[in-house]
């Protein structure tokens, strides 16, 4: 499920895009600055939700002089969307996709990686970038609970399996991510749960 209503999604993406453009582009601000100014502030939280207000009560480019403290006499006018414009546009539109909040982006994804993919991506579907962006969010997770608590416990992979008669295949699918641990089924997550002293509760992602 999306994060909101699609209707909203395209001044989102205007919105944010707006946003780096001014901060970065026109401030001058440096883009880890300007990205920590954002996913920190109550704006990140209601945009991640398509509230109206935030879209359309104050644009992107009022917030970046409100986030990056500067100010100026007038905006310049952009003739062509900026690499900056980009980034924002993309990040909306992952924030939306994928129904996770920003600062979760930016615990995940180095922003300058992101704004690094602006040249082979710029110009091609918008969902081959989100599948690269989820190859490095992947990347970057860590391990997983089931992974976490299995090793605290001091079991082997092949171990947990004969305890439980789960197939090591499947036990290594749900450590890897290859497969979802809270579509699993239920029987499989007591099992372990049981075998590693757990609550269900404290495998689920």
């Amino acid at each position: 499920m999306n994060a909101y209503s699609e209707i909203y999604l395209d001044e989102a993406q205007n919105w944010l895009g707006e946003f780096f453009e001014t901060a970065t582009y026109v401030l001058e601000t440096n883009l880890e600055e300007a990205w920590f100014n954002f996913f920190m502030s109550h704006h990140s939280l209601m945009l991640a939700s398509g509230d109206p207000f935030t879209i359309c009560g104050k644009s992107g480019s009022e917030v970046a002089l409100e986030l990056c403290g500067k100010k100026v006499n007038k905006l310049p006018f952009i003739y062509d969307r900026t690499p900056e414009y980009w980034l924002g546009y993309v990040l909306a539109y992952y924030q939306w996709y994928k129904n996770i909040s920003f600062s979760y982006i930016a615990n995940h994804i180095d922003i300058n990686i992101i704004f690094s993919l602006y040249k082979k991506y710029h110009e091609i579907d918008i969902t081959h970038l989100c599948n690269e962006l989820d190859r490095l969010y992947k990347l970057n997770q860590k391990e997983t609970n089931l992974k976490k608590y299995r090793k605290y416990c001091g079991l082997s992979q092949k171990q947990l399996s004969l305890l439980t008669s789960i197939p090591l295949r499947t036990i290594q699918q749900y450590e890897q991510r290859q497969k979802n641990i809270n579509k699993a089924q239920a029987n499989y997550v007591v099992s372990l749960a049981q075998a590693l002293k757990v609550s269900v509760k404290d495998l689920l992602e």
